[in-house]
């Protein structure tokens, strides 16, 4: 980390004046540099301590301190690096490369609209060189050096990717920097000094040959947001109508949100009362006015119609109204309720884009949904999610403005990495591989086989909590069902808190008929 550190302080210069794209304000290897002196300082401030807690340190630290929108963005990588290399007390080469893919995807997540021939460009390449290099056998060494050298390309790239890179003949300011990351752990793995010299000044701060043209939006915004993080996708929907540039990083209830916009205080407003703190504006015309290129950048607006839309079934109206917060058309049914494959096929009509993924929320609307799917005009994808918690952890992570095949490496992703369970009464008398039950017995079930029995929903949602409890998990969604009273629910959560107390709990009023819990570990 100091090695990156020392490397973006020495290309500082270069970054700044390579910066032409999205505005020319000249601060990428500022905000970059800054970003990551705050992980510096975290980590020289570090008590001793394991790899988790490293970890944790550098996330924290990264999303505090970011900068801009290179340095919003660093921050997203340095969290997905962290999320993968730091799980355990020891790394290794498959943990290297699953983590440089994992930083990619999550970088690429976080922009409402990822754009070719930027920095998310050089961490795809540079991901894919190293998980090619894994898959022939190298060692970390290897990997390291094939993800350097694959961003290098990347880098080079770059310039005939964006027009406005092309005109004004410069590479990406970001994807260098990022090329630099990459410099930085090659190196240390292979024992060598830094190979990235520091390059010809770029043409920012230095023609104008004349004036500027005219932003698309004044300012920038960026703030901390603390909210649901199934609130997430509104939040980026309702910034992207207000500007451009937006990019949203974080998790567990603590983001930082950058934007470019004409109105600060509707930005602010759209974070919620008292949900935004840390506020930062800078006016981008007297940015521009410092460092313009001749005015030959300017900011990309976020499409005004989405790229994919979202249809989700669901059974209750807490859950049907979590669903529509995360951007879908709900058909309304579920086990035993089954909605009709024509309704399926009248809401993937209705759904605001040509390209439509559909999660079920039970396997027995996979048939029906996959049938509408089939005959349906438009682009569409069935997602067979395997629970309804599973579900739900998808359609947090959907984006409209991504590409239906992006969305879907994201969504099942998310959805194969939660672990789910449901508590119901069993309405006859049974065996399991756990022993008997009788009709009235509440069982705990994943996936459909019974796994926990007893006489009361606490214990058996406690057990069922520690049948699924792994390391790593950071948050269990209980979402509660039609049957049980607020005493009832108030009961189950305490249990289940006591069950995870490591875990953040979040409880949802789903509504559904005969399931009594839905629980989801993520």
């Amino acid at each position: 980390m100091a090695r990156f550190g020392h490397a973006l302080e020495e290309h500082r210069e270069e970054l700044n004046s390579l910066n032409v794209f999205p505005v020319p304000d000249g601060d990428t290897g500022t905000n970059m540099a800054l970003t990551q002196l705050s992980v510096v300082e975290a980590m020289d401030g570090l008590e001793t301590g394991g790899l988790p807690d490293l970890g944790r340190a550098i996330s924290r630290a990264s999303l505090m301190g970011a900068r801009g929108n290179s340095g919003v963005i660093l921050a997203q990588v340095l969290r997905g690096l962290c999320a993968r290399l730091c799980r355990e007390q020891a790394a290794d080469v498959a943990a290297l490369a699953e983590a440089l893919v994992l930083a990619a995807e999550e970088a690429r997540r976080a922009v409402a609209e990822p754009l070719e021939g930027t920095a998310l460009s050089v961490l795809s390449d540079a991901a894919a060189g190293a998980r090619d290099a894994f898959a022939n056998g190298g060692d970390v060494v290897a990997v390291a050096g094939a993800a350097l050298r694959s961003a290098r390309d990347s880098v080079a790239r770059t310039t005939e990717l964006l027009p406005e890179l092309r005109e004004a003949g410069v590479v990406d300011a970001g994807g260098l920097g990022m090329l630099l990351l990459f410099d930085a752990l090659a190196s240390t793995l292979a024992g060598h000094d830094l190979t990235e010299p520091v390059g010809p000044l770029g043409p920012v701060g230095h023609a104008r040959s004349r004036d500027p043209q005219p932003l698309d939006h004044k300012y920038e915004v960026m703030f901390l947001w603390e909210g649901r993080d199934d609130a997430v996708p509104e939040l980026t929907r309702g910034l992207s109508r207000l500007g451009d540039s937006v990019v949203i990083v974080g998790g567990s209830r603590l983001y930082k949100v950058h934007a470019h916009v004409d109105d600060p205080d509707a930005a602010v407003s759209v974070a919620g009362e008292g949900a935004a703190r840390d506020v930062r504006i800078v006016d981008l015309a007297a940015e521009v006015a410092e460092h313009c290129v001749a005015g030959q950048a300017r900011a990309v607006r976020v499409a005004d119609e989405q790229a994919t839309a979202l249809v989700a079934v669901a059974d209750g109206d807490g859950l049907v109204e979590l669903f529509r917060s995360l951007g879908a058309v709900v058909v309304r049914g579920g086990p035993g309720n089954d909605p009709a494959g024509d309704d399926i096929a009248a809401a993937i009509d209705a759904a605001p884009a040509d390209s439509v993924l559909v999660l079920p929320d039970h396997r027995s609307v996979v048939p029906a949904a996959e049938q509408a799917a089939y005959e349906s005009a438009k682009a569409v994808h069935v997602l067979p999610v395997r629970s309804l918690p599973a579900g739900l952890t998808a359609a947090a992570t959907f984006n409209p403005m991504a590409d239906a095949d992006e969305n879907r490496r994201s969504m099942s992703g998310a959805a194969e990495a939660c672990a789910c369970g449901e508590i119901a009464s069993a309405t006859a008398d049974g065996k399991s591989a756990v022993g008997a039950f009788r009709a009235g017995d509440c069982i705990g079930l994943v996936e459909d086989e019974v796994r926990v029995t007893g006489h009361d929903p606490p214990s058996v949602a406690a057990a069922l909590v520690r049948a699924l409890l792994t390391d790593g998990q950071e948050i269990l969604t209980l979402v509660v069902g039609a049957g049980p009273s607020d005493q009832e629910a108030a009961t189950v959560e305490e249990a289940v808190r006591a069950a995870a107390p490591a875990l953040e709990i979040e409880v949802h009023r789903g509504g559904q008929p005969r399931i009594l819990y839905l629980i989801g570990m993520e």
